[in-house]
């Protein structure tokens, strides 16, 4: 059969209203392709064939897919015949490295835009930075820190690299202001936090509850947007930490309730900011030059209330991709028209509301951490899905146990990092054509720690705790500790244990006081004690009485008793 005959097929014979749909019709199109499209590799008369119809049948049925989502819930193991058999194979997957040092889980992930840095924060706190340039086969971060205060260790909800990869920008589970690093680990600024007594969220000059997203924008590295539970997302200046620039309020048909914005985007034009919010399941895009104080288009219940919301936008601006929590539902809109998505992929089980998605280089196929069942049949890895049609192409296994938390693709060196509820961190790629990232140090050998064996004890009395200086601080900031120190009325806090900065703790003090400073001078008495020198001070004078001992007369006492000055005895009566 020619071409020619296979194109009248799709070429409408009249004019009027199309026929609808059955529902068995719905799902006959949407039936899991079969076993033998597992690995497709067509040939190109049936790749063009194949595309053509699809074109038009796009066409045809245009209006039946707007009113009626394509709902997917193929079996991971089946390819997508919308995939060519390329893009399948770019997929980095066929060898990994895992990253040890993490016992908590790993909560986020990033990239730098070279490849060269990864960062990853876990639930305890904690920040790790891997330097592949520097590293050695052990695959040991470079440097770890806690960028929050030690005694208020919380959650890192998210972290990341700006346009140019120089910055960090962090956000904790449980803390309003975020915090900016460079790509180093030295830290930068932090934002300022709001007035919580202030009831207007618009009249603050930051967030009064804790943060849940932060994002950069796509063009401009001096500006990036934070979410919070506040029900506002506000647009910073990296140079102002004093303030927002903007504050963008959440609508809600709720009352009397602020809603938490789980997460937050900007478009890759810049030109829109998505919001999903958890309270009312809502899917907001507000635009960046518009003040009238309203979103764009907004979509209420597009995933289930009171589920966590996870967006990113396809790099075409026309097009959005978000994941529900707690419906295991991905869903694709698009944004001129939210009124029902275009494709819907179920199943896709999250592990956390850290779950996040992640974009191939070319945007063609989107990914997912899974988690595992609870009756254990399911396994968890990563989902790799159509951008067009959410038709899952693949299914990634991972070198851990956990639940996959998240994803990211980094474009340019076209390696995947996926992080684990077990505290495991791994870095995916293909031997064929791969270079730089997690390869840098892949072929290096480990180097051993040099130990300098050492006869005695060797007692470097400087090197102790109790000799340690307390770390230089800003002059303004010691001379206010001074005058607080001088100006409150109880004594000093005795230390426990080693002492530090030139004051001895309680244990070494009792030591001394007991062995060394014997002070009896309360146990004797007094007068005892001073004619104990008498004689002394008789034979061998040393102070006054040595200076006029050749000029002193000498006294001579009158020992005669007057007889007038005595006392009369008293007459008896």
């Amino acid at each position: 059969m020619s071409l020619k005959d296979e194109l009248s097929k799709f070429i409408p014979k009249g004019f009027g209203k199309n026929k609808k749909k059955t529902a068995g019709d719905i799902a006959e199109s949407t039936t899991a392709p079969s076993e033998a499209t597992q690995k497709y590799v067509g040939s190109s008369k049936s790749k063009q064939n194949n595309a053509l119809s699809s074109d038009l049948g796009t066409s045809k049925h245009s209006k039946a897919k707007a009113s009626e989502p394509q709902h997917r819930n193929q079996n991971i193991s089946n390819g997508s015949p919308d995939v060519d058999a390329h893009t399948v194979q770019s997929i980095p997957n066929s060898k990994h490295i895992l990253l040890p040092g993490n016992k908590k889980t790993v909560s986020t992930l990033t990239w730098d835009t070279t490849g060269e840095i990864l960062c990853g924060g876990t639930r305890s706190g904690e920040v790790k930075l891997w330097d592949f340039s520097r590293m050695d086969g052990s695959f040991h971060a470079t440097r770890s820190f806690h960028p929050y205060e030690e005694g208020q260790r919380q959650q890192i909800r998210m972290a990341r690299f700006d346009s140019e990869g120089t910055r960090i920008l962090l956000c904790s589970s449980a803390d309003p202001r975020a915090k900016l690093f460079d790509s180093n680990g030295r830290f930068i600024r932090e934002f300022k936090r709001g007035d919580m007594y202030v009831r207007d969220m618009r009249r603050t000059t930051g967030h009064v509850a804790p943060l849940t997203c932060v994002d950069w924008h796509p063009s401009n590295a001096q500006r990036f947007i934070t979410a919070a539970a506040d029900s506002t997302v506000r647009v910073w200046n990296c140079e102002r930490s004093n303030g927002q620039e903007q504050v963008i309020l959440a609508k809600t048909g709720l009352r009397n309730t602020r809603v938490t914005i789980s997460s937050c985007a900007y478009s890759n034009d810049g030109s829109l900011i998505g919001m999903g919010q958890v309270q009312d399941g809502a899917l907001a895009l507000w635009s960046t030059n518009d003040s009238r104080g309203r979103p764009v288009h907004q979509m209420d219940k597009a995933h289930v209330p009171g589920s966590d919301i996870s967006l990113i936008f396809v790099p075409d601006s026309q097009r959005i991709l978000t994941r529900g929590m707690e419906d295991s539902m991905v869903k694709l809109w698009d944004i001129r028209k939210l009124s029902a998505p275009l494709s819907v992929a179920t199943e896709i089980h999250a592990a956390g509301p850290e779950s996040d998605l992640a974009l191939s280089p070319d945007a063609g196929l989107v990914l997912a951490g899974l988690s595992r069942s609870m009756d254990g049949i399911s396994k968890a890895g990563i989902a790799v899905l159509s951008t067009s049609d959410l038709s899952v192409v693949q299914k990634i296994d991972v070198p851990f146990s956990g639940d996959v938390i998240n994803v990211c693709w980094n474009p340019m060196i076209n390696q995947i990092a996926a992080s684990s509820s077990d505290g495991s961190t791994c870095v995916l790629y293909n031997k064929d054509g791969a270079r730089g990232g997690a390869l840098l140090c892949a072929n290096r050998k480990v180097v051993k720690k040099q130990v300098t064996e050492t006869t005695g004890t060797i007692i470097t009395p400087h090197a102790l705790p109790l000799f340690k200086d307390e770390p230089r601080q800003s002059s303004a900031g010691a001379k206010r500790r001074r005058e607080a120190e001088m100006t409150k009325a109880k004594p000093g806090i005795p230390q426990y244990g080693h002492g530090s900065g030139g004051n001895i703790g309680i244990n070494e003090t009792q030591h001394i006081m007991k062995n060394i400073i014997k002070d009896t001078i309360r146990d004797e008495d007094p007068r005892e004690a001073l004619l104990r020198y008498a004689s002394i001070a008789e034979s061998d004078p040393v102070f006054i009485s040595p200076a006029y001992k050749g000029t002193q007369d000498k006294p001579v006492f009158d020992e005669d008793i007057d007889e007038s000055e005595t006392v009369p005895a008293k007459r008896r009566k």
